[in-house]
C-alpha cells in the first residue's frame, strides 16, 4: 500500500508539473529562459549519491523523516520530466494556442484543455517511466524510512534476507507479486507509448 501511494503520488505530480514547466519553456519567451533550461539539463550530470546527504538533511529539518512527504516531495519533479515535455510540446504548432487566445481562452484553460490532451502520448510515457522508477526505488526509502509500517515494497523484500540466511522462496513469491502492478501499468499504457514513439519518428 505504501508503494502504491508513493508511486501514484510521485507520478501524478511529476507528470502534471513536468507538463506545466515544459509548456512554459517551449511556448513562452522570458529573460533567462535558455539559462534556466540549461541549468535543468545540468542536473542530469549530478548523480543521486552526491545530493543524497544534503537532501536528507533538508527533509529532516522539515520534519518529513518517516512520512509520506519525505518520500513523495523529493521526487515530485525531475529535470528529465521537464526536458521530455518541453521537447514534445515544442513540436505542437503555436498557432493552435494563438487561436485559442483570440477566442478568449486563458493560459490555464489552454493548458488543461489543449496542451494536456495533445501531449497525451508523452504524458503516458513519462507517467510509466516515473511509476517504474518510484515503485522500484530502494535507496531513498531506505534512508528516510525508520519504521516497519512505512516500508515500501523494495524495503519489504530486503527483510527476507538476513546476515545468516535468505528465504528465497518467500522473496521470489513477493517479487512476483511486486511486479504485477508494474505489468498492469505497462499493459494499460502500451498503446500510448507506441503512439509516442511513432510521433517521435515522424517528427524526426
Amino acid at each position: 500500500l505504501n508503494s502504491a501511494i508513493v508511486a501514484v503520488s510521485v507520478t501524478a505530480t511529476t507528470v502534471f508539473f513536468g507538463a506545466m514547466a515544459g509548456y512554459g519553456f517551449s511556448k513562452f519567451h522570458f529573460p533567462g529562459r535558455n539559462l534556466m533550461f540549461g541549468s535543468i539539463l545540468l542536473t542530469f550530470m549530478i548523480p543521486f549519491p552526491v545530493i543524497m546527504i544534503p537532501l536528507f538533511v533538508l527533509v529532516r529539518n522539515l520534519g518529513w523523516v518517516n512520512t509520506y512527504w519525505g518520500l513523495i516531495v523529493p521526487g515530485a519533479l525531475t529535470g528529465f520530466a521537464v526536458f521530455m515535455m518541453r521537447q514534445f510540446i515544442s513540436a505542437i504548432p503555436s498557432e493552435l494556442f494563438d487561436a485559442a487566445r483570440i477566442d478568449g481562452a486563458g493560459e490555464i484553460r489552454i493548458f488543461l484543455t489543449m496542451v494536456l490532451p495533445l501531449a497525451r502520448p508523452a504524458l503516458a510515457t513519462l507517467g510509466i517511466l516515473t511509476f517504474l522508477e518510484s515503485w522500484n526505488n530502494l535507496l531513498w526509502p531506505l534512508i528516510v524510512i525508520q519504521s516497519d509500517d512505512m516500508e515500501t515494497m523494495p524495503l519489504g523484500l530486503t527483510n527476507f534476507s538476513t546476515l545468516y540466511s535468505t528465504n528465497y522462496a518467500q522473496m521470489l513469491a513477493m517479487s512476483v507479486i511486486a511486479s504485477l502492478p508494474v505489468l498492469a501499468v505497462f499493459i494499460i499504457g502500451r498503446r500510448q507509448i507506441i503512439n509516442s514513439l511513432m510521433l517521435s519518428g515522424m517528427k524526426g
